[in-house]
């Protein structure tokens, strides 16, 4: 049965019909990276970093802090922290993140891990009753302020309940993500600067890029099939995620959606064409 010709040409039906035909590509696109990550995952295995490595790598070593942060509850020194809050009685709450780029430290190989675009895994370090009235300390109150729920929860009066999970210094990670491996080199020259109020100029030395001396570095980042780096520690060997096979089967339905939509237009075009003939 041909579905453009015993289907009527309604305005609701082409309003349906354009947004079919444009809804095809992105659910197309959505299928394609679920197969292509299911196939990367399926061959991935834990390695060592070495300079070597490129691409779609799973690494574990010890979180080394880029800068200073420190867990709030526990007071830990850590590369992130999120706060889950609860009301006592209540099913309203919020979470409060800060995450902070670290570099994997594998056996004396490092490699930077950016804190966009990431999922964090990170195991519960503290945990916290504060009941209605009772001070916390200042940077405490600001970080839960910072979230409308939990704020509103404490204008009222309510009972918090808090849990911290930090990624701590030193703690054991594995991260999954595309390591990007590029050479830095640099090169030292002198230059003649005028030194104000001296007898006469002196020379300093200055780093520029160069191509005499080299070193590497790492990144893991994110791409195309992988949307956000992985990096777990509840435990580091958790399993990696599954994608639903209904992610897959869009593979097959935006192009069926994008064709059905395409032939109502045409159909309901047709008059319009035939009376311009």
């Amino acid at each position: 049965m041909d579905l453009s010709v015993s289907l009527p040409v309604t305005p609701g039906g082409v309003l349906v019909a354009a947004a079919c035909a444009v809804a095809g590509a992105p659910l197309f696109a959505r299928g394609l990276r679920a197969l292509r990550m299911r196939l990367s995952f399926g061959e991935l295995a834990e390695q060592p970093l070495s300079t070597d490595a490129t691409g779609l790598v799973r690494a574990r070593g010890r979180v080394t802090l880029d800068g200073p942060l420190f867990a709030p509850l526990s007071g830990t020194p850590c590369a992130g922290f999120q706060l889950e809050v609860r009301g006592q009685g209540s099913s309203v709450g919020g979470v409060v993140r800060d995450w902070r780029a670290f570099r994997l430290d594998s056996g004396g190989v490092y490699a930077y891990v950016p804190s966009e675009h990431a999922e964090w895994h990170a195991p519960v370090t503290a945990q916290r009753q504060v009941e209605a009235g009772v001070e916390v300390p200042e940077r405490l109150s600001a970080l839960l302020d910072s979230c409308n729920e939990v704020r509103w929860l404490r204008q009222r009066g309510v009972a918090l309940h808090i849990v911290e999970r930090a990624l701590e210094s030193g703690r054991v990670v594995s991260v999954v993500g595309v390591l990007h491996n590029s050479r830095v080199a640099t090169e030292e020259y002198i230059e003649q600067l005028a030194a104000t109020g001296t007898d006469g100029p002196f020379t300093a030395p200055r780093m520029l890029p160069g191509p005499e001396y080299g070193d590497h570095e790492m990144q893991l980042d994110p791409d195309d099939a992988l949307e956000k780096v992985l990096v777990f520690a509840d435990p580091p060997e958790a399993p990696l995620p599954r994608m639903s096979r209904w992610n897959e089967a869009l593979l097959l339905v935006g192009p069926m959606l994008s064709i059905a939509g395409l032939l109502y237009l045409a159909r309901a075009a047709e008059p319009l064409l035939t009376r311009h003939q």
